[in-house]
C-alpha cells in the first residue's frame, strides 16, 4: 500500500472486490490497447447500448474538457462480474493513453502490459467513474469504453455464464462540462501551486523573493481508525500513544524539512489514503497550529465552556455544521466567521486523494515552528452506497503519502544576479548518479569569493509533459561540522510541471544566516540539482541564475566631542525555531537538557553571557522554555525534554503559563 503520489490514479468504481475462487480475471490483450477504428460513434446521452465481450463504446469529450467520466450500467444479475478497459486521446505525445488496472495511464500497442479492471456490478443500476484529471485528455477528443468480460454465476451449472449488460448513460464532470456526475474521487487545490515564484528588486540593496514549494513524503504507513479522536482519549483521561487507534495524524513541519518561523505561508496539504476495498463516501477534515488566542484559534474559544478544554488552544480545526451549532448554542464564540466543515468525496475508490487548502483567514495566524503541525482526520466513510455499509474500526484505512505546499517569502541582501546557459540533460531512470545530478562550480556560474549567494533559479525543460517533477538541491558551505555541505532534507516536487518549469530555490536561513557575515554558502564550492522522478525520463537544465550580494565595507574616522545619552530597551524574545532545541543545533536531543542544566548551575560559564564557547543563547532559552512556557528556564524544562525523548509525552511544549 506504499505508493507514490504521481503514479496511482485509480478509477472510482462502485463495486465489491472480486473473489478469486469464483471469478477468473480477464486481462486486456496487449495488442488491443490501441484505439479501435471500425466502431460506430454513439451519443453521450440517452444511451441503450448492449455491452458484451469485445463490445466497444466510442464517444467524445466535451469541447471544454472534463475532470471525470461516469458510465451508467444496467444488469439483470446480482453480483454481475464485469471487466473493462478505457482509452482516450491526449493533448500531447503519445496522443493516446490506456488506463491500467493499477490506476496508471500507460501507452498501448504491441508489447503493452496494460490490463483491464475487474469489478462487480449490483443488480439493476451501477456506475463506474474514471478520474481524468491526470490523463491530460484532449478536449473534444475521442475515448473508448470496452467490455472484456461479462458473466454471472449460475448455481445450476456451478460455473460462470457469459451475459451482457446495458450501457444506459455517460456523464461528464469538471472542465466546463454541465453534464451531471455522481461525485468526484478527489479535490484540487485552489491556493498557490508549486513552481510559482516572484522576485522584486527593492532598489535599496535588498530584494524580495518568493517561491512556492511542495515537499512530499512517500512510503508512509499511518493507520486511521474511525471513531477514535483526540477528544475521545481526553475525555477518558488517557494519553495518546502510537499504539492506540486514532482517526487522525499530525504531520510536523520538520517532517517536510521546514525549520523557518518567518516568511512561511502554508498553502495546502495533499494526503493519499488507501484501502483494500472500494470506498463509496469518504469524509475528512483538517487542522493546523495557529497563534494562541488568535481569531483562528477554534480550540481556545472553547476554554471555560467545554469540559476538558480549560487549557485548549494553539489550534484551528474544521468541524461539521451540527458540531459548530452545538458549540455556539453552548456559548462558544469563534473569532472567524468561515470555519471549514470538512470535505466529502463520493465514489472515492481504493486510492483516495484528499486535498485541503488552508483558508486565507487561517493563514494570517498560522505558526510554522519545526514542532508545529498540520493535521488530517478521517471522519466517516461508507463501502456500499446502496446498503449504506459504514467503514468501521476493523477496516484498514491507511495514509501512504503526503505532500505539503507552502510559499516562502524573504527580503534578502541583493546586488545583482548572473544567468548562465547550461544545457545539461538529466535522466531520472539512470543508474549513475552523475546522469541524475547536475554538479556545477559556483565559479563557473560567475560567482566570486566576495559574493554572498541567497537564491538560485533553475530553468528546466522536457520534450513531453513531466507532470510531477521530483528534484533535490544542495550547496557547498564553509561549515566543517556538516562536511562543508548542505542538502535540502526532503526532496521537492513541482506538481503539473508541464514541459517547462522555473524552479526558484530560496536558500534557508540555516545557510544564509541573518547577517551577511553569517552567510556560509561557499562561493568556491559547488551547486547540485538532481532529477529523481517525472513522467518524462529526461529533462534539460537550460539555465541557472544566481542571486547574490556583494558586501562593501566603508571605514570612517571622526574626531568629535559629544555628550551621549544612552537608552536601553529590553530586546524582544526570539521566536521559537524548534521546541526543545536549547543548544540551537537544529535537533532536539539529550544535549539540550544538558545545556539547560549547565546554564542554571554555572551561569558565569554557560549562561547567555557565559565564557564557554557553547554557552546558551537567547534563542536557546526561547526554544528550551517547554515547561510552563513563558516562565523562563528551570530544571523542569530539562525534564520535559527528557520525557519527550522517552515518549512519555507526545509533543513540546509540555504546558503553558
Amino acid at each position: 500500500m506504499k505508493n507514490h503520489l504521481s503514479n496511482r490514479i485509480i478509477a472510482s468504481v462502485m463495486s465489491l472486490a472480486l473473489t478469486a475462487t469464483a471469478v477468473p480475471f480477464y486481462a486486456l490483450p496487449a495488442t488491443a490497447a490501441t484505439p479501435s477504428i471500425a466502431v460506430t460513434t454513439a451519443k453521450n446521452v440517452g444511451l441503450s447500448q448492449t455491452m458484451k465481450v469485445d463490445s466497444v463504446y466510442k464517444g467524445t469529450f466535451p469541447e471544454d474538457g472534463a475532470d471525470s467520466v461516469t458510465f451508467k450500467l444496467s444488469t439483470s444479475y446480482s453480483g454481475q462480474s464485469f471487466s473493462y478497459g478505457f482509452g482516450c486521446s491526449t493533448a500531447e505525445d503519445p496522443y493516446w493513453l490506456e488506463l491500467d488496472k493499477s490506476g496508471k495511464w500507460m501507452e498501448g500497442g504491441a508489447g503493452s502490459k496494460v490490463e483491464g479492471t475487474a469489478c462487480k456490478l449490483d443488480k439493476s443500476s451501477s456506475t463506474i467513474t474514471i478520474d481524468l484529471k491526470k490523463a491530460g485528455i484532449k478536449p473534444g477528443g475521442s475515448f473508448e469504453f470496452r467490455c472484456y468480460y461479462s458473466a454471472h454465476w449460475d448455481n445450476s451449472k456451478s460455473d460462470m455464464v457469459d451475459n451482457s449488460v446495458t450501457l444506459t448513460g455517460v456523464d461528464f464532470s469538471g472542465g466546463g462540462s454541465s453534464s451531471s456526475s455522481s461525485g468526484s474521487s478527489s479535490t484540487t487545490s485552489k491556493n498557490k501551486k508549486s513552481g510559482s515564484w516572484s522576485f522584486k528588486d527593492n532598489k535599496d540593496g535588498t530584494a524580495t523573493v518568493s517561491s512556492t514549494v511542495t515537499k512530499q513524503l512517500d512510503d508512509l504507513d499511518y493507520k486511521l481508525t474511525v471513531g477514535y479522536d483526540e477528544d475521545y482519549y481526553n475525555s477518558k483521561g488517557e494519553k495518546i500513544t502510537d499504539e492506540l487507534p486514532i482517526n487522525s495524524h499530525k504531520f510536523k513541519y520538520s517532517d517536510f524539512g521546514i525549520n523557518e518561523t518567518e516568511g512561511i505561508t502554508i498553502e495546502s496539504l495533499d494526503v493519499i489514503v488507501e484501502t483494500d476495498f472500494d470506498v463509496d463516501k469518504f469524509m475528512y477534515g483538517c487542522g493546523t497550529n495557529v497563534e494562541k488566542g488568535s481569531p483562528a484559534d477554534t480550540e481556545y474559544a472553547k476554554r471555560g465552556i467545554v469540559e476538558g478544554k480549560d487549557d485548549a488552544g494553539y489550534w484551528y480545526n474544521e468541524m461539521g455544521e451540527e458540531s459548530r451549532e452545538e458549540l455556539e448554542d453552548a456559548g462558544v464564540k469563534f473569532g472567524i466567521k468561515e470555519i471549514g466543515e470538512g470535505t466529502t468525496l463520493e465514489s472515492a475508490g481504493k486510492w483516495i486523494e484528499c486535498v485541503w487548502d488552508v483558508p486565507a483567514e487561517v493563514q494570517k495566524y498560522q505558526t510554522t515552528a519545526a514542532t508545529d503541525s498540520i493535521g488530517f482526520q478521517f471522519w466517516y466513510g461508507t463501502k456500499d452506497a446502496s446498503k449504506y455499509t459504514e467503514i468501521t474500526e476493523d477496516d484498514e484505512v491507511t495514509i501512504t503519502s503526503a505532500a505539503l505546499t507552502y510559499t516562502i517569502t524573504k527580503t534578502i541582501p541583493y546586488t545583482k544576479s548572473i544567468k548562465t546557459a547550461i544545457g545539461k540533460v538529466l535522466d531520472c531512470t539512470a543508474s549513475s548518479d552523475s546522469k541524475k545530478n547536475l554538479e556545477v562550480d559556483y565559479s563557473d556560474l560567475g560567482i566570486e569569493s566576495d559574493m554572498k549567494v541567497y537564491a538560485i533559479r533553475f530553468d528546466v525543460s522536457a520534450k513531453k509533459d513531466v507532470k510531477k517533477l521530483v528534484y533535490g538541491t544542495g550547496t557547498g558551505t564553509t561549515n566543517a561540522s556538516d562536511d562543508y555541505w548542505f542538502q535540502e532534507p526532503v526532496n521537492s516536487v513541482v506538481l503539473n510541471a508541464g514541459k517547462t518549469a522555473e524552479i526558484m530555490w530560496v536558500l534557508p536561513s540555516k545557510v544564509t544566516g541573518d547577517k551577511p557575515e553569517k552567510n556560509i554558502v561557499n562561493p568556491d564550492g559547488k551547486i547540485v540539482f538532481g532529477y529523481y522522478y517525472g513522467e518524462s525520463d529526461s529533462i534539460t537544465v537550460d539555465n541557472i541564475e544566481v542571486y547574490y550580494d556583494v558586501v562593501t565595507t566603508t571605514t570612517t574616522t571622526t574626531t568629535t566631542t559629544t555628550t551621549t545619552t544612552t537608552t536601553t530597551t529590553a530586546p524582544k524574545t526570539p521566536k521559537v525555531t524548534l521546541w526543545g532545541d536549547a543548544n540551537c543545533d537544529g535537533d532536539m536531543d539529550l544535549s539540550d537538557a544538558v545545556i539547560i542544566m549547565q546554564s542554571l548551575a554555572n551561569p558565569n560559564k554557560y549562561g547567555v553571557d557565559g565564557t564557554d564557547t557553547h554557552h546558551i543563547t537567547e534563542q536557546g532559552i526561547a526554544n528550551g522554555d517547554v515547561y510552563q512556557n513563558g516562565t523562563g528556564l528551570t530544571s523542569n524544562d530539562a525534564a520535559s525534554i527528557q520525557k519527550r525523548l522517552l515518549n512519555l509525552i507526545t509533543e513540546l511544549p509540555e504546558s503553558y503559563k
